[in-house]
């Protein structure tokens, strides 16, 4: 039917970016790409990309348009699972976004165990520090570190992961270790998303202001400059831990750390999800010893 003519090639453009890696995707010709969206536009009597001799980019329309057709998609994705026996047998594709060695050494080992495990299922990890739209970007399921803020999407938390603040010796032989958190106005410490730390102070949790010569959104640049004793780092306890056992690194305040933070499995409502991503969800919760829904 005309009405699902070019449906699939504009969600293919909206995911590889471009009309030729669409085209080489779905093994097609470019001009069939743009002629297939041109038709599209037509019969919808509205501008969906906005063409430029380097690059596309999604109107306004075509970025509403592309997220209800992903979770149209979806839920079509999961009616074919169900009939074709993918309840017994999960197959398709698996996008998923996170960042940091966590993710690289500890959630990614159990996502390979899991395509050992099932064959059919193929997946794609996307190592990207940025705080990406799900259904918007085409990605099934995130893994972020922090805390949760109200959102319409579904949080589980994979595994604690509190914070710990920390200091080489030789950067505490040249500079008063500090006794309570207002202090560290009077250190260099080494910043990586937000230039405010959470302690808790007086059985509340405040906020402290701290600056810094060196910033980063990786955390092993962070704990490598630590080392060095270029300053003060707050970072996830389970990144420290070696360097702490070795004596390479001292802990500071510990008596002010909050223990809120956590990683997090990020993802839509679960009655839109393949059964695949459902699966995978499960597995982790299970591997971390996370309790399932």
């Amino acid at each position: 039917m005309k009405m699902w003519q070019g449906l699939d090639i504009f969600l293919a453009v909206v995911e590889h970016g471009s009309f030729s890696k669409a085209a080489l995707a779905l093994d097609v010709s470019t001009s069939h790409v743009s002629r297939q969206i041109q038709q599209l536009e037509q019969r919808l009597g509205t501008l969906l990309l906005q063409r430029t001799t380097r690059s596309i980019n999604l109107t306004d329309a075509g970025k509403h348009y592309a997220a209800r057709l992903k979770l149209i998609q979806q839920e079509l994705s999961e009616a074919n699972d169900q009939l074709l026996g993918g309840q017994q047998i999960p197959k398709g594709h698996i996008r998923i976004t996170g960042a940091g060695d966590f993710v690289a050494n500890s959630v990614a080992p159990v996502i390979a165990e899991f395509c050992l495990q099932y064959p059919e299922v193929t997946v794609e990890i996307d190592f990207n520090n940025r705080n990406v739209d799900l259904v918007e970007d085409g990605f099934d399921l995130a893994i972020r570190f922090g805390r949760m803020r109200d959102s319409s999407l579904i949080a589980r938390k994979l595994t604690p992961r509190p914070m710990t603040l920390v200091a080489s010796p030789s950067y505490l032989n040249q500079h008063t270790a500090p006794t309570h958190p207002h202090e560290l106005s009077q250190h260099n410490c080494l910043l990586a998303a937000n230039n405010r730390w959470r302690f808790a102070i007086d059985d509340n949790i405040e906020e402290v202001k701290v600056s810094g010569n060196w910033r980063t959104n990786h955390p092993h640049a962070l704990l490598q400059a630590c080392l060095q004793g270029l300053g003060i780092s707050h970072l996830a306890r389970d990144i420290v831990e070696p360097h702490l056992a070795s004596g390479a690194l001292l802990t500071l305040l510990d008596e002010f750390q909050v223990t809120d933070n956590a990683s997090w499995l990020v993802y839509p409502r679960k009655d839109l999800m393949p059964y695949r991503v459902r699966l995978l969800i499960d597995f982790l919760l299970d591997r971390f010893n996370t309790p399932t829904d």
